[in-house]
């Protein structure tokens, strides 16, 4: 009987495994090398169908960014387990007007201009420890190391200018071409309080609506 099954080796993480049972008298020459490259195949397309559906569970299915289930897991590394060198800064940003914009172009135009907008933000994050999430709608939130509260501004400026040089048409925004605000926090990792994500959410929102209320199309930044 053969079986293949997920298990830990040790103190090793958790993978699959083949138990192969058989008479050994009838396991010989190429009888035993085929059943063993048939129970590898097996494990490694096993192996595959985990690491696509697991990748499946932490992305949007429309911008292919990450997901809000996700980000409390990535919250965690960067605060419990500090595996960014630099210092945290979060980002909320959503599209200027975006209900009109839809209104205006239908739902199918609006889902491909947050295609383009999550691609286009996605395409200059610098770091692997940088993030994009799309929370809801067109709401989405960024992960950045960041030296220091001026770098942090500088790239979420690009941020903006990028998505304004989609030159997307929108008849109903004072600029005629679609745009993002965005609300910034910084803070500094030898900073002695201790920031929960909710907090920084928080803050990042009153930005965010900072931006919004001085005219749409800008980066409000706190620092914390």
């Amino acid at each position: 009987m053969n079986e293949v099954y997920r298990g830990a080796a040790g103190l090793q993480q958790l993978g699959w495994f083949a138990q192969v049972k058989q008479c050994v008298s009838w396991l010989r020459g190429n009888l035993l090398g085929s059943e063993r490259d048939r129970l590898l195949d097996r494990i490694r397309y096993l192996e595959s169908e985990v690491s696509r559906w697991s990748k499946l569970a932490i992305t949007d299915e429309l911008t292919g960014a990450f997901n809000r289930r996700h980000i409390d897991d990535v919250f965690k590394e960067h605060l419990l387990l500090q595996r960014c060198s630099e210092s945290l800064a979060f980002c909320l940003f959503d599209v200027d007007n975006f209900k009109a914009y839809n209104d205006s172009y239908g739902h199918g135009a609006g889902d491909e201009a947050l295609r383009l907008v999550a691609q286009t933000v996605r395409s200059k994050l610098r770091h692997a420890c940088d993030s994009l999430f799309r929370l809801g709608g067109d709401e989405f939130c960024i992960l950045l190391c960041a030296p220091s509260p001026t770098e942090a501004l500088h790239v979420v400026e690009r941020l903006r200018l990028a998505v304004r040089e989609l030159a997307l048409p929108h008849p109903f925004d004072r600029n005629q071409v679609l745009t993002a605000s965005f609300g910034l926090v910084w803070r500094c990792d030898r900073s002695p309080l201790r920031l929960v994500p909710r907090e920084l959410y928080l803050n990042a929102d009153r930005m965010l609506y900072d931006a919004k209320r001085a005219g749409r199309d800008q980066v409000k930044l706190a620092v914390l």
